[in-house]
């Protein structure tokens, strides 16, 4: 039996756009699909900047050094245990 399909909506009954793309209106309200073309292009955008300034990376590199040694560092390496241990064991942990 063929399956029946209809070319005024996709999946679930959604309206298709002009480019057969099901998706909510992102920003400049253009219809975006399965992913998000305007996050992605800010994400590509920020992390070139970021890496751009070779600097910035030393700095925060530096900051980190100075929290592990700090007063904060036995919170911080218990953060990264929990966090290196799974899904399951913070869930565990959490519920305790």
């Amino acid at each position: 039996m063929a399956k029946m399909n209809s070319k005024k909506t996709g999946k679930l009954g959604a309206k298709k756009s002009s480019n057969g793309v099901n998706g909510k209106n992102g920003a400049n309200g253009r219809v975006e699909g399965e992913g998000s073309y305007s996050a992605t292009r800010a994400y590509n955008k920020n992390l070139a900047r970021a890496l751009s300034d070779k600097g910035s990376i030393e700095r925060g590199a530096e900051r980190a050094r100075k929290a592990v040694d700090g007063p904060e560092g036995a919170s911080l390496r218990e953060a990264e245990k929990r966090g290196k241990s799974g899904p399951r064991a913070a869930k565990a942990a959490r519920s305790r």
